[in-house]
């Protein structure tokens, strides 16, 4: 799908997967499910830090290709298991830079998870900081987030729909 541009501060993405919630939940939260996340020039061994919990960390290196890499990951600002989490977006002294003292600075992202049958239907929210000025603004959109964005879930859909598994919910 394609996103929703809402270039006052920020965009918004759709998708049905086909799993059911507590599966995608998971592959949001678990190291162990997280490696859809990766662009495909990072290694797959690369390791994926989570610290789940509000004020932990989320962590991993992205390995965009020819030089460009970057850690990113978020800030957890809250987590209702299965139903929805919500992350400052970025890394201390990665891409983007959010310090966690600091979350009302960076881009916070909400997902939000609602059962359809056997699958599920994710709300992606992108939110920029409501204090960056119109030109921050522009830089952002023009920066390509809601294109690496989509192209990022886009990833999970095809994980989930190639990798079906059972996941019990913590």
């Amino acid at each position: 799908m394609t996103p929703t541009p809402h270039p006052e501060r920020g965009f918004t993405l759709t998708r049905l997967l086909d799993a059911p919630r507590d599966v995608v939940f998971r592959a949001w939260t678990d190291p162990a499910h997280l490696q859809w996340f990766f662009s495909n020039h990072t290694p797959a061994d690369e390791p994926i830090d989570v610290d789940l919990r509000v004020g932990g960390q989320w962590r991993q290196r992205m390995v965009i290709g020819d030089g460009n890499e970057y850690i990113t990951g978020g800030v957890y600002l809250a987590i209702d298991p299965v139903e929805r989490l919500v992350f400052a977006w970025g890394a201390v002294d990665g891409w983007p830079t959010v310090q966690p003292d600091r979350t009302d600075d960076a881009p916070i992202v909400t997902i939000t998870l609602t059962e359809s049958g056997s699958q599920t239907h994710m709300l992606f929210e992108l939110r920029l900081p409501d204090h960056d000025s119109d030109e921050q603004l522009r830089e952002w959109m023009a920066s390509g987030i809601s294109a690496g964005w989509s192209a990022t879930i886009d990833r999970l859909v095809d994980h989930l729909a190639e990798n079906p598994v059972s996941v019990k919910p913590r």
